[in-house]
């Protein structure tokens, strides 16, 4: 039962999935921000394809072509290549949104991942491996903070639910021996921290 849910918690909050929930999220919080539903198609659409599809095909790729041991990562040296390849989708997606001058607030969104990748990477290559899961975790937290004045729906609640998510998807990684505590830990303060410092690069 323990195994179940440590494996049900981490696919559905797979940290690539963090863009794309947090695109659903404002869309469907704020309909006065997202009047045009087939806008909001194409923004779903464009992040679930950048941030989550091509990603996983890379890694899926890189297993079939024996780049990487195992599609769920567990070697430090194994995560250097995808780290990179979901850093140049996740920068391209950026890019595209702020050079079009596309939703701010999904901007925001995507510089927040940018930047919660390019440190897990860096600490991942040059310290020590972290949990991917809880730096979504503490990425989600952060956002789901930063987005209250933003959101029709109750934030209060919004917040302490993506509080209650990040601590399950640490449990779960640490049920199913995925992580050590402390690397657990560390994700949760890159993810947090992270969107923190988006937030002072690109004010909403």
């Amino acid at each position: 039962m323990k195994n179940f849910f440590g494996h049900f918690i981490s696919i559905v909050f797979q940290p690539l999935f963090l863009p794309l929930y947090g695109t659903l999220y404002i869309i469907y919080s704020n309909p006065y921000m997202f009047p045009d539903k087939f806008e909001n198609y194409q923004n779903i659409l464009r992040i679930a394809l950048n941030t989550f599809f091509f990603p996983a095909v890379i890694v899926l790729l890189l297993y079939k072509l024996k780049f990487v041991k195992g599609v769920n990562l567990k070697n430090r040296q194994d995560r250097i290549i995808p780290y990179v390849a979901a850093m140049m989708c996740y920068i391209w997606t950026f890019y595209v949104y702020y050079h079009e001058q596309l939703n701010p607030t999904i901007t925001f969104i995507l510089l927040g991942s940018c930047i919660s990748i390019f440190l897990a990477f860096m600490i991942n290559t040059l310290v020590m491996k972290v949990s991917m899961h809880t730096t979504g975790g503490g990425g989600l937290v952060a956002m789901m903070l930063i987005l209250i004045p933003f959101s029709y729906f109750n934030p209060l609640l919004i917040f302490i639910i993506s509080i209650l998510v990040a601590g399950a998807i640490g449990s779960a990684r640490l049920a199913l021996h995925a992580h050590t505590t402390r690397e657990v830990y560390y994700g949760y303060l890159i993810g947090f921290f992270s969107f923190m410092i988006a937030t002072n690069l690109y004010p909403l």
